[in-house]
């Protein structure tokens, strides 16, 4: 358990809010109905689950409470482009839609859609470390309703493993979500990780699937390093709208992509970074101006 900043792993302290005095109301309304857990207890639930998780997993998100925040649902399409596909009954000859978190975390994203009505049988989430997810059960105290099949650990996206769990999904997932990922990695690597995420798309769902997400980005896109952080659980390469275009372009364009993507349709935008309550630790630009939130969309259509 993390009692006091002494106790922290060796990272930067300025990401780590040492209280919480309200709960976000959309993830106090799922904690009181979905997961039973009383609004006067859940103060004292989400700081035990989230100091054992950070001794374990520093990444700033945790540290600061971030995961608190529904992402997805947050999104301008999430009803129309995500939620209502998913709960829709399959018609004949219809693609039947299927939803992959990936990096899911707690898997937070995934209980809200579950919340919202989304059929379970259409939904699955990934992360790389086990520790999370169990986590997330112990956070959302829904191991009796959600089976931990739906969660696919480990989902390394750097693996090219015939064992690595995400190949059960290649090929069939319709909708793809992905939050504070693609920042994890170099801009090498990130271009293995939409090679990876390509793969995973349903390629004859008769019209585009859609990937959504977000991340740290930076109006000067480039290499980032933070000085005093466990580099496992820091950012490595931030972009900009003309970066992240140009990473999915280089990737659709070669070899193994060019003749099989119709449309590549990529759209992103960067935003001031929500500020923090007072007394939370977080400095929104700690250590750069430059940062932002980018949000992003890609749509890819398949011949």
């Amino acid at each position: 358990m993390v009692d006091s900043i002494n106790d922290r792993p060796s990272t930067y302290t300025s990401f780590f809010q040492e209280s919480l005095e309200t709960v976000p109301r959309a993830i106090s309304e799922v904690l009181e109905s979905y997961s039973h857990v009383p609004k006067d207890a859940q103060v004292k639930h989400i700081v035990k689950v989230r100091n054992a998780a950070y001794k374990r997993c520093p990444y700033p998100c945790i540290g600061n409470m971030r995961f608190l925040d529904f992402d997805l649902s947050a999104y301008p399409l999430y009803q129309e482009y995500v939620l209502e596909p998913l709960k829709r009954p399959k018609q004949d000859g219809e693609a039947e839609p299927l939803f992959l978190d990936l990096g899911s975390c707690f898997g937070q994203d995934l209980r809200k859609l579950v919340y919202d009505g989304a059929p379970v049988e259409r939904l699955w989430a990934s992360d790389i470390d086990q520790y999370l997810i169990d986590m997330g059960f112990e956070l959302f105290n829904d191991e009796d309703r959600l089976p931990k099949e739906r969660f696919l650990c480990p989902g390394d996206l750097l693996s090219d493993s015939p064992e690595d769990r995400l190949n059960v999904l290649d090929g069939k997932v319709t909708i793809l979500h992905m939050t504070a990922v693609f920042h994890l990695f170099t801009y090498e690597d990130q271009k293995k990780v939409v090679d990876r995420c390509l793969r995973l798309l349903r390629k004859d769902s008769g019209g585009p699937v859609l990937l959504l997400g977000m991340q740290v980005g930076s109006v000067i896109a480039g290499p980032f390093l933070r000085e005093n952080m466990t580099q496992e659980f820091s950012h490595k390469y931030r972009h900009n709208v003309e970066s992240w275009k140009q990473l999915w372009n280089g990737v659709a364009q070669g070899d193994e992509w060019k003749e099989r993507i119709r449309i590549l349709e990529v759209k992103s935008t960067l935003l001031e970074r929500n500020t923090k309550p007072k007394g939370s630790g977080e400095n929104p630009n700690a250590g750069d101006g430059q940062m932002k939130r980018h949000i992003f969309e890609v749509r890819v259509t398949f011949h």
